[in-house]
């Protein structure tokens, strides 16, 4: 079973995007987020999300821009042609003690399950983490790669 994955030979990087990337992209298209989420689209990358991340980004935009509550439904619409959506592992792994934010579990989780090189996040936790696999990136730090 690929989990929706499709092979782009073997020089592709699979990259999963955290919530805020996406976040970030669909409010502010002209921003640094959305520089970094349209370089992730881009070869050699395979930009991932997963169904927990998908779920995460709707219930923020209705708890925190319910103005804009079409937004997120029209950004996934746009994207999800080219983004691969992976299923969150049901069973817990080592994340238990390598991330303190419990919510962010179920993206690493998806992350190592779907093989992802790089997570792509603004979120600290991620950040402060000292991941190995997958290499967790900034922005900025993405957008500095070659």
């Amino acid at each position: 079973m690929d989990n929706g994955i499709a092979a782009q030979g073997n020089n592709s990087m699979k990259i999963m995007l955290d919530t805020n990337i996406l976040v970030s992209a669909a409010l502010f298209p002209n921003g640094i987020a959305s520089k970094a989420f349209q370089k992730a689209l881009s070869q050699p990358f395979e930009p991932l999300v997963c169904d927990y991340i998908v779920d995460e980004l709707r219930r923020k935009f209705s708890e925190k821009f319910s103005d804009r509550s079409a937004v997120p439904e029209r950004f996934l619409a746009a994207t999800t042609s080219v983004i691969h959506v992976v299923a969150v592992p049901n069973e817990e792994r080592s994340e238990k003690t390598s991330i303190r934010d419990i919510k962010d579990r179920p993206i690493l989780r998806a992350a190592m399950g779907a093989g992802a090189d790089f997570l792509l996040t603004g979120d600290k936790d991620f950040l402060e983490a000292h991941i190995l696999k997958p290499k967790i990136i900034s922005v900025t730090e993405f957008l500095s790669m070659p």
